[in-house]
């Protein structure tokens, strides 16, 4: 039964941990009284098993890091880099894991085959090096290829199952080398014959210039020669020398934010979260929530404070590196990691962009279009969906019903007056195309000026002005900025307000923009692609759905009752449809309701609804099976019909009524195919098994103390990912530990890490654990460990 320390222990510890299944206390000491009066032997006490379970944590599992944020808020993250590393050492996920992106011959289907992985990342970001026989050849080092030609790696990528490198020219001169960027070429990776250490040793007998003499870089389009700062020449690249003959891996990750209720009505009590999928991994594999892994929760810190503890681990994770066990290739490796893109609803997005959200004037997170002035919401917290209906999702119910401490501003809307012909052609025509992209840069910029006016006497005003007129709000700076409002309350002179500003901002830490913007390589305008699920399912089809709800005559409402029940739906693999329910309760369905109209819709309301209204049901229906594409086999065909439905989804709803474009979720559709061609599929960046995590996390909530649910939540589920991993069959190293007690506390000692690990080192558990998971398929239908008969966990049952 190892590593517990016999057969009770560890069913009872893999009890209290089940994600979906948490038990109180009291419910542990019933589920032992029951073993007890079965007549079971040696029953471990509840507290025993607490003890077994928080040494196995220590020694095997992830820590739950506790950050102080520069809010003022405590919270607690899990080791990011740990979980991570639990993945390379998970026979069940390491096999799916992608490092390098892949130009597909048979379709874009993954992550690894848009564009963004490919060509937009930073080459920093990406995967350093490949191994070719004993050498290492890393990026931005020289070496040579066949027939001697002097090359620089700047980029690795995989085509049907072979390696390539995407390297510039290098050009010898008399006292050293230029590297040409306007000269890219191709390499086949097997093709690379001398890494940078052995041309450093080798260079005077093959009579070139010494590979450590870079003169500098000749950007391409003419630009002349610049420094080269990509490395230190004469060290070669940094991960060189970290992995010390290791291989190193990049992995990138889909970062999700939402707000849940931690309430078992669903209501009230909100928490931030953080959660992550591994970008590498295919779309089957992604949207189980076996693959779904939590960082931090909590009720009183928002988002961005806990972004802070997010980052900070990502940046240590990329400057240094994480040591890790490969299950697949038997040995040891150095990884880092970096963000693909963050998900979320459309204010979580809005928040983490800086952006003042759907109700404001400017109210597109990645783009410049502008409601028309006399539409423009002023008031100083506009956020939000820009509408009351979404509360289909458990996100929105939280957002809505879940501030029960914060007080609700009043909002003054500008009296509109009323719109000429003209003025609502005008309007529309900048509604419906993509206007000027925002940019990252431009709107560190436009923060910092407006920090710069917080830092003024009488600077409140032209900070409220100018936040409206940019369309851009940190949450994060504004806290800062609310410090500085009221550090000089109640002064009467000028000379006295000044120097209590003063002194307030010498008390500020030096950084008080958003943490988004230490993320590397993130862009958070355009790195935010449109979520499907709220924008096409709990956005156009609930709103339609409600619309033709309400619009129907007594006589017709039996009618479609009696069509939606009698509709075969066999093909769409979902059971018989109850149309008293999608009528009945047509203002509370669920996205999975919206899924089945989408597809329905049109068969059902020919007769009932107005000729403009069922075109556009046609139109959305045409729409909704090109974007839920599990594989795009021609990129270009396929973005072309996309954009061609989706224009004529807008010109029949334009046609239907022109107010449905008072709805911003019309304008960012036009947003999709730039994010499909960039990040794949949209079905890859929808947030549906994110959002059913929820309910993990409300789980754990439900039976925390609720004195530190962040701790809490936090060290439930890292004791839950330390089962998920043990029962996959994950490698991991075994380390002593022991209580001690120093003036009658009790104390846990946990011996350190061996720094000169070895491969040989890393255990996985006995056949004791493993023979249980198929009684009553435990192991499938309550963990959610993902195999089934010829999987490799099946494999390990062979000796029963």
């Amino acid at each position: 039964w190892f590593p517990w320390p016999d057969e009770e222990s560890c069913i009872l510890d893999i009890l209290r941990h089940i994600p979906r299944s948490a038990l109180s206390q009291k419910q542990l000491k019933v589920v032992e009284w029951c073993l007890l009066s079965l007549g079971v032997k040696n029953v471990p006490s509840p507290d025993v098993v607490e003890e077994v379970g928080k040494v196995l944590q220590a020694t095997l599992g992830i820590k739950t890091i506790r950050y102080e944020g520069s809010l003022g808020h405590i919270y607690y993250v899990n080791d990011l880099g740990a979980i991570i590393a639990q993945e390379l050492a998970n026979p069940l996920v390491r096999p799916h894991l992608s490092f390098m992106p892949e130009i597909s011959t048979s379709g874009i289907s993954e992550a690894k085959h848009a564009h963004q992985w490919m060509t937009e990342v930073d080459d920093e970001l990406l995967t350093p090096m490949v191994k070719v026989g004993h050498q290492d050849f890393y990026i931005f080092e020289p070496a040579l290829a066949q027939n001697g030609v002097p090359v620089m790696p700047f980029r690795f990528f995989t085509k049907d199952k072979v390696t390539f490198a995407k390297a510039w020219i290098m050009e010898p001169q008399a006292d050293g080398w230029i590297i040409a960027e306007d000269r890219a070429v191709t390499v086949q990776v097997d093709h690379l014959m001398i890494s940078f250490p052995h041309l450093t040793a080798t260079y005077c007998e093959r009579d070139i210039p010494d590979p450590r003499l870079i003169i500098g870089i000749r950007k391409a389009g003419g630009l002349g020669i610049h420094p080269w700062t990509r490395t230190s020449p004469e060290k070669g690249n940094k991960w060189r020398a970290k992995a010390n003959g290791k291989r190193v891996v990049s992995l990138p990750i889909w970062l999700y934010c939402d707000d849940t209720s931690g309430n078992t009505s669903k209501r009230w009590n909100k928490h931030n979260s953080y959660l992550f999928t591994p970008a590498g991994l295919s779309r089957e594999q992604a949207q189980k929530e076996y693959n779904v892994h939590f960082l931090c929760t909590s009720n009183i810190a928002p988002p961005l404070e806990m972004l802070e503890g997010v980052v900070e681990q990502l940046a240590n994770i990329q400057e240094e590196g994480f040591l890790a066990y490969d299950c697949e290739l038997k040995e040891l490796i150095l990884f880092t990691v970096f963000v693909l893109a963050f998900l979320g609803d459309n204010p979580m997005q809005s928040e983490i962009a800086c952006h003042r959200g759907l109700m404001a004037k400017f109210f597109c997170r990645a783009c410049w279009v502008s409601k028309a002035e006399d539409e423009a919401e002023d008031e100083d917290e506009a956020g939000g969906d820009g509408n009351a209906s979404e509360v289909g999702s458990d996100s929105s119910v939280a957002s809505n019903r879940g501030g029960s401490k914060s007080k609700k501003k009043k909002k003054r809307i500008i009296k509109k007056t009323k719109e000429s012909i003209a003025e609502m052609v005008d309007r529309i025509t900048r509604f419906l195309k993509v206007n000027k992209l925002r940019d990252p840069s431009d709107t560190k910029a436009r923060l910092q000026i407006i920090f710069l006016d917080a830092c003024r006497v009488g600077g409140k005003e032209k900070v409220k002005v100018a936040m409206t007129e940019n369309g851009i709000k940190d949450t994060h700076q504004l806290h800062f900025v609310e410090r500085l409002y009221n550090s000089y309350k109640g002064k009467r002179t000028n000379l006295t307000k000044q120097a209590a500003l003063d002194a307030e901002i010498a008390r500020l830490p030096v950084n008080v923009m958003s943490p988004i913007w230490q993320i590397r390589g993130l862009n958070p305008h355009q790195d935010t692609p449109v979520e499907i699920l709220h924008v096409i399912l709990l956005g156009f089809i609930k709103y339609f759905w409600r619309d033709t709800i309400s619009n129907l005559t007594k006589a017709k409402t039996p009618i479609l009752m009696t069509r939606l029940s009698s509709m075969d739906v066999r093909g769409l693999n979902v059971p018989p449809l109850s149309g008293t329910t999608l009528v009945k309760y047509g203002r509370s369905l669920t996205g999975r309701d919206f899924r089945i109209i989408a597809q329905i819709a049109p068969f059902c309301l020919y007769d009932m609804v107005k000729a403009e209204s069922y075109q556009t049901w046609v139109a959305l229906g045409v729409l909704v099976p090109l974007i839920w594409q599990p594989v795009i086999q021609d990129l270009e065909t396929y973005l072309d019909a996309l954009k061609a439905a989706i224009d004529r989804f807008l010109l029949c709803t334009a046609n239907w009524t022109p107010r449905w474009f008072n709805k911003p979720k019309f304008h960012i559709l036009l947003h999709l195919p730039e994010h499909i061609r960039r990040f794949g599929p949209a079905i890859l960046f929808a947030t549906e098994a994110f959002e059913s995590f929820n309910a993990v996390i409300r789980e754990r909530s439900i039976h925390s103390n609720r004195q530190a649910p962040s701790r809490d939540i936090g060290r439930g589920l890292a004791h839950a990912n330390r089962i998920r991993h043990l029962l996959s069959g994950g490698s991991f190293l075994p380390r002593q530990a022991g209580i001690t007690y120093n003036d009658g506390n009790q104390e846990l000692i946990v011996q350190d890490v061996v720094k000169n690990q070895q491969a040989s080192d890393w255990r996985t558990i006995g056949k004791g654990p493993l023979s249980v998971m198929p009684i009553k398929q435990v192991g499938l239908k309550m963990l959610r460990l993902p195999y089934d008969s010829d999987s490799l966990l099946h494999g390990m049952f062979d000796f029963l």
